[in-house]
């Protein structure tokens, strides 16, 4: 059987405690993806966990060196336990060097990376940090990850891969990574890519997949008969994606040997994607919420016509709409405004959601409208006040004032911000 050979093709082939008062620089959106995944190492002790980065250039500072362009970042990679403690660390350097200044500004096309780390099987907080090295911009992407155990199993499973591309290499096959978990709707398929472990006493499995949609509605039920040829296998499966519909799905994988008794639990991996539609941003995978998030921007009477528009192939058209006449770039492929707002938007949710989603929040809805505030001074044991934080953003000259009036860390508003909203929506 052909072995699998996992490649990072060059990026142009892709064209501790909280101090009572604290004042810093805030906020940075992540402008890199990342996917961690956990495949046997061969060790009795250790999982191989493999750190796959993909940074667009557009997002790397480019500077001129003779007759090329030339940008670089540092990344580094933390493991954390649950009580916050590091438990390994990893820190490498890039550096991206292209022919034309065009490629500097391309958000099509990035800089793939790729690090191994052997780690004790267990649950992880996994902190991944960008730091661009010519404009000092930092950004950061915080994940849970499960690092498994393979090691003499009966049977068991690798982390499921999406893959970007894969071609035959004489007896190998090459394969590049999907990071992003972005499928276009104009493609036709994707492929997935994961290992089989066995202890060498199953001869044959049953590998059972379903995609399912948000709301668990079905789209793909079926069952392929796989023969083991060894202790570790390599599995590589095409699905026509030409069927789904722009949104987020859940791709399951579940195996069990052929001879394994009724009733008896299988293996089960899961990988979530999204398919992309047109130049709309990866983070948007439900049209009608992503019609609700844009009512901080949006004048009354059009957010009601598009929310109230009942047909979904409507609302898609009033949505798109809505945004074409906020592209600051009309020529290009990419609608900036847009992939900036939801980027904020997504942002909001993993960091200041409550009791409610976080673009729903005081907090979110600022740094949707604002962005990221110049300062940031964090108030929460002050003997005489409630816990508070002021936002400073220098662009509008104002300093906005959030409220613990719970005690929950439910911060609310306390700064009038009607006219900057009446603004925003004029424009």
């Amino acid at each position: 059987m052909k072995r699998l050979l996992i490649l990072l093709l060059c990026s142009s082939a892709l064209l501790a405690q909280v101090e009572s008062r604290k004042t810093y620089v805030a906020f940075d959106l992540p402008k890199f993806f990342v996917d961690v995944l956990g495949f046997s190492s061969g060790d009795s002790l250790t999982t191989r966990v493999d750190i796959y980065l993909q940074v667009p250039y557009d997002d790397i500072q480019f500077v001129k060196k003779n007759d090329r362009y030339t940008g670089s970042y540092e990344v580094t990679v933390n493991f954390l336990t649950d009580d916050n403690a590091s438990v390994a660390e990893k820190i490498w350097t890039e550096e991206v060097r292209v022919p034309v200044f065009e490629y500097t500004e391309s958000k099509k096309t990035a800089s793939l990376t790729r690090r191994s780390i052997d780690m004790q099987p267990g649950i992880y907080t996994i902190r991944v940090q960008v730091k661009d090295l010519e404009s000092k911009k930092v950004s950061y992407v915080v994940k849970k990850i499960l690092v498994g155990n393979y090691f003499r199993k009966e049977l068991a499973l690798s982390d499921v891969m999406l893959v970007n591309r894969s071609a035959a290499e004489g007896e190998r096959r090459a394969i590049t990574p999907n990071i992003s978990g972005d499928i276009g709707e104009r493609n036709n398929s994707f492929s997935i890519f994961f290992e089989v472990y066995t202890d060498g006493s199953i001869d044959s499995l049953l590998l059972h997949y379903t995609i399912t949609d948000s709301k668990g509605k079905e789209f793909l039920n079926t069952v392929q008969r796989f023969n083991v040829n060894g202790t570790k296998d390599q599995v590589i499966t095409r699905f026509d994606s030409a069927k789904y519909a722009p949104g987020a799905y859940v791709l399951t994988v579940d195996a069990r040997s052929t001879l394994a008794e009724p009733g008896s639990l299988p293996i089960v991996k899961k990988r979530m994607f999204v398919v992309r539609s047109g130049n709309m941003p990866v983070s948007i995978s439900d049209v009608s919420l992503a019609v609700k998030q844009m009512r901080y921007i949006a004048k009354a009477d059009e957010y009601d016509q598009i929310d109230e528009t009942e047909d979904p192939d409507e609302k898609r058209r009033l949505f798109d709409a809505f945004w074409k006449k906020r592209d600051p770039s009309p020529g290009t492929d990419l609608n900036e405004y847009m992939e900036e707002y939801y980027s904020r938007v997504e942002y909001a949710n993993k960091h200041f959601s409550h009791y409610q989603q976080g673009w729903r929040t005081d907090m979110g809805m600022v740094f949707i409208l604002f962005g990221s505030p110049n300062n940031v001074e964090r108030h929460p044991f002050d003997i005489d006040s409630k816990p508070y934080e002021v936002w400073t953003y220098f662009e509008y000259n104002r300093s906005i004032v959030f409220v613990d009036e719970s005690g929950f860390g439910d911060y609310r508003l306390l700064t009038p911000i009607w006219d900057l909203l009446q603004r925003l929506k004029t424009n």
